[in-house]
Order: structure tokens, then sequence, then C-alpha cells
């Protein structure tokens, strides 16, 4: 019954919270990315045969829709993740969740998924030079994985284990971030960097406000969804 709670749950929660990311990455994300665009096929085109080039969806209403389904897999993704947690920490009476905590699990999985990730490898535009994406990828997956535990360590863990919970926030920019090195953009006109420069900072601002409206919405419509349908006849074991 939980389970099957949590699962109904995060498709109502990962709806809402995708199609609002999707909202306003067509509004504010995607004309830097088309803007971006435009200067990488116009320098691509000149020096590289695209006969061979790889599957995407095309301009218009077919990209619009992958954009969508794709955020809304994210946001039930995550927003299962969460439920799950906490349902978890209530019913163990590990702690309560209401409005208030839903927006601080939320700013919590911001953290996670976009803050220190991004002071590592910020969001790239198109064109820009980076590392293989295969390594941007892992060292991605072991921030997020690494914040997340240290952030539940510092909410809910002993004293002990918090010292643990410094360690492993600051573990990954330890070790190898996999950065490019050299120019950030390989176009011979010097006007085209400069405003590929400028998109690319842009697009940083963009896709955190994006991010941090998807996340906040996906922390307090999951502690919303807990109580109301998750938790509704669960017994909880204590109030924190």
């Amino acid at each position: 019954m939980l389970f099957r709670r949590i699962v109904f749950g995060s498709l109502f929660v990962g709806l809402i919270a995708g199609v609002l990311l999707s909202f306003s990455q067509l509004s504010f994300v995607n004309p830097i990315i088309f803007a971006a665009e435009s200067h990488e096929v116009a320098h691509d085109h000149s020096a590289h045969d695209h006969s061979a080039e790889a599957w995407a969806p095309e301009e218009g209403s077919e990209r619009t829709f992958y954009t969508i389904l794709a955020n809304v897999l994210a946001g039930i993704g995550f927003s299962a993740v969460l439920l799950a947690l906490m349902s978890q920490l209530s019913i163990f009476g590990i702690t309560t969740v209401d409005i208030r905590k839903g927006l601080l699990w939320g700013l919590g999985g911001f953290t996670a998924v976009f803050v220190f990730p991004a002071m590592g490898l910020p969001p790239e535009i198109p064109g820009v030079n980076a590392a293989p994406v295969e390594h941007r990828q892992i060292w991605w997956a072991l921030t997020v994985l690494c914040t997340t535990v240290s952030l539940l360590l510092l909410a809910y863990g002993r004293l002990t284990f918090k010292v643990t919970a410094i360690f492993l926030a600051i573990c990954p920019y330890v070790f190898y971030i996999p950065h490019h090195d050299g120019a950030l953009f390989n176009h011979p006109d010097p006007a085209a960097v400069d405003m590929l420069t400028s998109l690319h900072q842009q697009f940083l601002y963009a896709s955190g406000a994006s991010n941090f409206i998807f996340w906040v919405v996906l922390g307090v419509v999951s502690s919303w969804v807990v109580n109301r349908w998750v938790l509704r006849d669960v017994v909880l074991n204590a109030n924190a």
C-alpha cells in the first residue's frame, strides 16, 4: 500500500514540477541555447561533415515535446526519492514533514543536484569546450551522492557523523574535477566568442533559476502529498 502510494504520488508531483520546469526553460533557458546553437552551427558547418550526426529532435513542437517529457520523467524520479525518504523518516519518528520542512527539502535537493555540482562543473551551452562527457557524468553523480548523504547526516545524523558529512561534501572537489584545459570556445570570430561567453554566463543564471523553481515545487508539493496521501492512515512511531 505504501509503495503504491509513493508511486502514484511521484507521478502527480513529477507532472507538476516537470511542467513548471519546462515552462521556465522554454521561456528563459531555451532562447539562450538557440542563440548559442546559431553560432555553433555557423562555425561547425564550415569545418565538419555532419552526414553521420546523431539523432536529435526537430526544432519546434517535437523538441518542445521531448523537453517536457524529459523534465516530467526527471520530476517523477526525483519526487519518488523525496517521497520515499520523507515517508520513512516520518514512519520511524525521526522527523515530521510539513510545508515548511518540504521547502527545506526542496532547497536541499537544489543544493545537492545543482549548486554543488555547478561549483565544479557549471552548466554549459552548445559549442563550449569541455572534458569528455562520461568523465563529467561520473563526477556529477559522485557529487550529487556525496552532497545528498552529507545534507541528510547534517540534518538527522548524530553529532559524531556531522564531521563525516563535511568531509563527504568536499570530497569530490579534493580529488579530481574533469575540466577542459584551454579556451572556452574555438569560434574563429572574436565577436562571436564574446557573445558566446556572455550567453554562457546568462545560461548559468537562467538554468539556476529554473532548477530552483523545480526543486522548491518538488519539496513543497511532495510534503503535501506525504501528509495528505502517502501517510494517510499510517500510524507514526513518534513526532520529532
